[in-house]
């Protein structure tokens, strides 16, 4: 038979031992997450530095850097579950190992100084799980504390991310995105024609909220305005994540026209966090067969004309000095609520009507 005050400073041992190697398994994850830091941080170094050259298009290469970074992002599945477990297993052998010895020395009645006496056996417990959840939350991608030195892939394609905490430049990421408008033409029976507004991207960005005015000759025949966000599902066979698309299609909504012009033109703002003055983009659309389409490359420049900022989810408009058409009477529905709203015909409508909400998905053609 064991001595008692002897046994009681074997079990203690064990646990001091079992305590070590859980600081072990620390310090081999703290060098694993470094590695992954390092190799993460040169990815987001290369894709900055190729963004600013706007000047090419190196929309493939930076998809592919995006795809790298996922790569390098998520941990092992197999590794991580046998961590957690290792890490489970020996927390709760600690915990009994703690609890086992006090209560070998307890020696009734209950006396209120027991509570003070076990507050180190409490403190104990709480930095374990502390512990525990420091170490998964390290292991685990996505989660809030890394997400400021190691954020997600879908960040990569976030405008508002790159610009409030990269600090990179809207105009340029925005130009490999090599935004674009599309008209698709659909001649009904009784003369008019419905009109289905795309913005396409050839980089698949988001994270901003846009508003874009198309005119002819005359008259406003068609306004758009919300928030841009992508939601990809995982594929659907394998199961990959899809972090960034290419060759994206995100309707606008639609309108009717009595009589089809020749030539059209656009406006589009687009509004960001971290940033006072959105981008403008000036569009010249021809007719085509069935559609219209740009027939030169946009007009990119900040507007400095306009003002805001984004409080609330909302963006207030602190100055305009444009004359864009109705921009100041719709202000009031720029919200930041992933929904995409237009409205046809304004020059004959009220435009502090509600604004229709275009439900249709994103698509890749």
């Amino acid at each position: 038979m064991i001595i008692t005050d002897l046994y009681i400073y074997i079990i203690l041992s064990i646990a001091g031992g079992l305590l070590t190697l859980l600081g072990s398994v620390g310090i081999f994850i703290s060098i694993i997450v470094q590695r992954r830091l390092d190799r993460l941080q040169e990815i987001l170094e290369e894709f900055i530095n190729l963004s600013y050259r706007s000047e090419i298009n190196l929309t493939g290469h930076m998809y592919n850097l995006i795809e790298k970074y996922q790569m390098n992002y998520i941990f092992p599945q197999k590794p991580h579950f046998l961590i957690l477990r290792y890490i489970d297993i020996n927390i709760f052998f600690i915990i009994l190992l703690w609890t086992g010895s006090l209560l070998s020395f307890f020696q009734p009645p209950l006396r209120p100084f027991l509570f003070l006496q076990l507050l180190p056996l409490a403190i104990g417990i709480y930095a374990s799980f502390f512990f525990r959840r420091l170490l998964r939350n390290t292991l685990s991608p996505g989660n809030p504390l890394l997400e400021t030195i190691i954020p997600s892939p879908i960040k990569m394609r976030s405008i508002s991310y790159l610009s409030h905490y990269v600090n990179l430049s809207v105009k340029s990421i925005l130009k490999q995105a090599r935004l674009s408008l599309h008209l698709q033409l659909y001649p009904e029976k009784n003369g008019n024609t419905t009109v289905r507004v795309l913005l396409k991207e050839e980089l698949s960005c988001d994270d901003f909220f846009y508003y874009l005015i198309l005119q002819d000759n005359k008259d406003t025949l068609f306004i758009s305005l919300g928030e841009i966000i992508f939601h990809f599902s995982p594929d659907p066979i394998t199961g990959k994540p899809v972090p960034v698309c290419r060759n994206l299609n995100v309707p606008l909504g639609l309108f009717s026209m009595q009589e089809s012009p020749q030539d059209l033109s656009a406006k589009l703002l687009i509004f960001t966090r971290g940033e006072k003055h959105p981008v403008l983009y000036s569009y010249l659309l021809e007719k085509g067969t069935g559609f219209f389409f740009s027939i030169c490359n946009p007009d990119i420049m900040v507007n400095h004309q306009i003002l805001y900022k984004i409080n609330n989810e909302q963006i207030k408009i602190l100055a305009n000095s444009t004359s864009i058409p109705y921009f100041n009477e719709l202000s009031s529905f720029f919200h930041l609520d992933a929904t995409r709203y237009y409205l046809n015909s304004p020059a004959s409508s009220n435009v502090s009507s509600p604004l229709k909400t275009c439900s249709d998905g994103v698509f890749i053609d």
